[in-house]
């Protein structure tokens, strides 16, 4: 029997548990995650916690809906077991329809395309580790080679436990500029993401700086179920031109080539960052996000 609860009466440990225990489990899904991107979410129970779903909620002009929240690529339903079709439909049609509009990003196991949802597909890149670097390496492109090869003649250096600003910092004033739908709050929200994973050790902020010890490249990366999400990144324009980005996860790469199972690129579907990321020899994964708008008029149109 599938169940909705408030989130205050939420059990948190078996929720974490199930996130845990799933073989579609990510970081995204733990309850503190959930506490930081979306205060007050509720869920979608089955049993005794043997599946789950966030709902990721809020509240405007006296409407109700689900929304997908920044730094959460992936949700939807976790479970012990793989999910069918049929329970996934299940779940879905659960949903309470006090919630007028829904948009949901669902994770790469829930798979099927789920009846009376607009229906988008993401593209998701990832990276296979569990091998030696040689191995991974023979997957690069040869663009990505001669990069990480002229990066690595450049006066360099690293930094493993830096500090996230500097990476939000650079992404504000390059790439972010061009991102309008990122707000200060959502960087604050980052910030504490990034804060309470490191207390977990499950977060490192990896800068490298140029030869004056100025940074120039960085990256956010979150560990979970045995593998790594290249979560948020920044970059200057003298950062562009040395290619520090590919020497960064280059370096990630022979650092953790055979302690973890994989890297997530968390997308994209842009063409040059799906180039990036395929040309590490990384494997494009499809995740569905899906819509529904119950909005009256003249809402619904406006919505839409």
């Amino acid at each position: 029997m599938i169940r909705y609860i408030s989130h205050q009466d939420i059990d948190k440990n078996l929720w974490d548990e199930a996130i845990r225990s799933s073989p579609a489990g990510n970081i995204y899904g733990y309850s503190w995650y959930l506490d930081i991107i979306c205060a007050g979410w509720d869920a979608l129970v089955q049993d005794e916690y043997s599946a789950v779903m966030p709902l990721t909620k809020r509240r405007k002009y006296f409407i109700n809906y689900i929304f997908p929240p920044f730094f959460a690529q992936q949700l939807g339903i976790y479970s012990k077991i793989p999910v069918t079709e049929s329970e996934q439909n299940e779940f879905l049609s659960s949903i309470p329809q006090s919630f007028q509009f829904i948009e949901m990003n669902l994770n790469a196991s829930n798979s099927w395309t789920p009846d009376n949802f607009i229906v988008k597909q993401n593209n998701n890149y990832v990276l296979t580790l569990g091998r030696h670097y040689s191995e991974i390496t023979d997957g690069y492109s040869e663009n990505h080679i001669r990069n990480i090869k002229k990066a690595s003649k450049q006066q360099m250096s690293f930094f493993k436990s830096a500090n996230v600003k500097d990476v939000i910092n650079m992404f504000r004033t390059n790439r972010g500029m061009q991102v309008e739908n990122l707000k200060n709050e959502h960087y604050v929200i980052f910030e504490k993401l990034q804060e309470a994973a490191a207390k977990k050790n499950q977060s490192q902020v990896w800068i490298v700086n140029n030869q004056y010890g100025l940074p120039v490249a960085g990256a956010v990366f979150f560990y979970s179920h045995n593998g790594a999400i290249f979560i948020f990144s920044g970059a200057t324009q003298e950062g562009k031109s040395l290619s520090a980005m590919h020497y960064l996860i280059d370096e990630f790469v022979k650092e953790h080539a055979l302690t973890l199972n994989q890297l997530d690129f968390e997308g994209s579907n842009d063409p040059d960052l799906a180039r990036f990321y395929k040309g590490f020899g990384s494997t494009e994964f499809v995740y569905l996000q899906i819509k529904k708008n119950l909005l009256p008029a003249p809402w619904k149109w406006f919505k839409h």
